[in-house]
């Protein structure tokens, strides 16, 4: 089980960091979107903690992409006077505060998938505009590295300290945007502002299929068991993610 978290997830990191560098930005925003790491930690979840904490994990994690959708657009936003660094700081403070006050409302599926929606909506309106994504610079050496030990990182902390922080807890902590971060602050680093808001805007429009993958983990993991949730919740997830990737990837204006 170790050996699994230490290469899955940050294995699928590693396919959507070189989707970014073929793709461009959008494409990538778009693969953040999917539940690239929060998945497999719902999974891991079930396995060691039981089919009932991983449900209400996935109820969970569902609210706490609101918390994400806040972070993305408070990057985006700060990104137009601040360097990466200063976005990354103001961004995972909005992150923290957007969950504590869902910690306390703790709000129903229903409920969060609408604010999710609602959210995803609104952000991607205030998003700032800028020109066209310029070409990538020289990749610094190292930098694939820091993204994959990183996501290893947080899959252990997640997981081993699962049992203590509970269910609910665990599920708003799994929608901490680890790769978002990663990806948005290099794109940010070596792309510049332009390139940053094309990828965030590219998440805005994935993360609900996220939200979907979630609705149907949280309601088919107890009755059904965790193969078909997870075939399910993919199934529920892929179909408007799909169409949009099928349009970025024959259209390549609308990657930038």
């Amino acid at each position: 089980m170790l050996l699994l978290k230490l290469l899955l997830v940050p294995g699928l990191v590693a396919a959507v960091t070189l989707a970014v560098r073929r793709w461009g930005p959008a494409v990538g925003g778009w693969l953040a979107g999917l539940p690239v790491v929060a998945g497999p930690v719902l999974v891991f979840y079930s396995i060691e903690q039981g089919d009932a904490f991983a449900a209400q994990a996935a109820h969970s994690t569902l609210a706490g992409l609101v918390a994400t959708v806040v972070f993305a657009v408070v990057y985006a936003r700060c990104s137009v006077r601040l360097p990466w660094y200063g976005c990354v700081v103001l961004g995972w403070t909005a992150f923290a505060a957007t969950i504590f006050v869902l910690y306390a409302l703790q709000p129903a599926l229903v409920p969060s998938l609408v604010s999710l929606v609602a959210a995803t909506v609104v952000g991607r309106r205030v998003l700032p505009r800028f020109g066209g994504v310029t070409e990538s610079a020289a990749r610094p050496r190292g930098n694939l590295p820091i993204r994959l030990v990183a996501t290893a990182t947080l899959v252990l902390v997640l997981t081993g300290l699962a049992e203590r922080l509970g269910a609910t807890l665990s599920g708003l902590l799994n929608a901490f945007p680890v790769l978002t971060t990663i990806i948005a602050a290099f794109t940010h680093a070596q792309r510049g502002r332009a390139a940053v808001v094309s990828f965030l805007n590219g998440y805005l429009q994935s993360v609900v299929g996220f939200g979907l993958f979630c609705v149907v983990m949280a309601q088919t993991l107890a009755p059904f068991g965790l193969a078909l949730a997870v075939l399910a919740a993919l199934l529920g997830q892929s179909v408007v993610p799909a169409w949009m990737l099928w349009r970025l990837t024959r259209n390549p204006e609308r990657r930038h």
